[in-house]
């Protein structure tokens, strides 16, 4: 049967997961447009926070045509307009080919998390002018430990381009992907516009699921490739309650893990400044790192898809 992504015989099922990092998203970015430009085409993508645009745009082919030049966009506009304005402009600008896209029977599964707000207390204080302070104290938690206040408050909710009524998933469509999208990248302590779906409060997937690989590894995958941004293990969430680690099984899926060698802040991205050398430079050593992941799984890849070619 010929797979309907690739338009080959597949050998197996590929997920491809791409963990939150704010700016330091340029090396994921890389690496996907390396693996576009290979032919590395997964059946399932997830995101998260961060990594929603740049996984979204590879599940449509189109990671190469993007590349550095959005991140060197954010990291301008973010000093003069603050982050709630980057997002909400990037989907603006984006969302249009997504929605045209990211839907189509051929297109892969998207998979994109969220932290639903799950209190009426939650409720008021994330989306009022309190949300900041409490921000900013979430971060400092995550140096303690002390997950507290978002196991009261938050869950994760998981949103699939593939899911259908009534089989009890999330549904991502065009007509929700835009609220979506900016609540999975609404950290309190620098996002000033609330986020809310279907009228209800979420804030950024990483309180609760900066890295969805555990998602994607349950759509029925062989190979789930999961792409960091930091040297450091990867985690499912800011306060480490999970490690995804190379070579183990999850969901019956082998991991293999993508990241840097080091911090990418040495070369001038940090997740919330960068220097435009340093995005260049990164999002380059995303591209390397791609294409020698690339040359060491041969299985993995199909025909080379141009970032402008819809899939067959």
């Amino acid at each position: 049967m010929t797979d309907p992504v690739t338009g080959t015989r597949p050998t197996r099922r590929v997920g491809v997961v791409v963990a939150a990092g704010m700016l330091k998203g340029a090396y994921g970015h890389g690496v996907l447009s390396a693996f576009e430009e290979r032919g590395l085409r997964a059946h399932v993508y997830g995101a998260a926070s961060s990594s929603a645009l740049s996984a979204g745009l590879a599940a449509v082919g189109r990671a190469r045509r993007t590349g550095v030049a959005y991140w060197l966009d954010a990291a301008e506009a973010a000093t003069a307009q603050g982050m709630s304005s980057v997002v909400l402009d990037s989907i603006k600008e984006y969302g249009p080919v997504l929605h045209a896209d990211l839907f189509r029977p051929t297109a892969p599964e998207f998979l994109l998390a969220t932290s639903k707000v799950t209190t009426t207390a939650g409720a008021r204080i994330t989306q009022g002018p309190e949300a900041r302070s409490l921000g900013r104290q979430l971060l400092r938690d995550v140096f303690t430990g002390d997950r507290s206040w978002v196991e009261e408050n938050l869950a994760t909710v998981v949103f699939s381009s593939h899911a259908r009524p009534g089989d009890g998933r999330s549904r991502l469509t065009p007509d929700n992907y835009d609220a979506v999208a900016y609540a999975s990248t609404r950290m309190m302590h620098a996002w000033q516009v609330p986020a809310e779906i279907d009228g209800e409060a979420y804030v950024d997937a990483s309180y609760t699921c900066s890295c969805p690989a555990r998602e994607v590894a349950a759509r029925n995958v062989d190979t789930l490739v999961a792409v960091g941004c930091d040297p450091f293990p990867l985690f499912r969430d800011l306060y480490a309650t999970e490690q995804i680690v190379d070579g183990t099984v999850l969901h019956g899926a082998r991991v293999l893990i993508v990241k840097p060698d080091e911090d990418l802040k040495t070369l001038g991205v940090d997740y919330a400044a960068a220097t435009a050398e340093g995005l260049v430079k990164v999002y380059g050593l995303g591209v390397d790192a791609g294409h020698r992941f690339a040359d060491r799984h041969p299985a993995l890849l199909g025909a080379p898809v141009a970032a402008h070619e819809e899939p067959t």
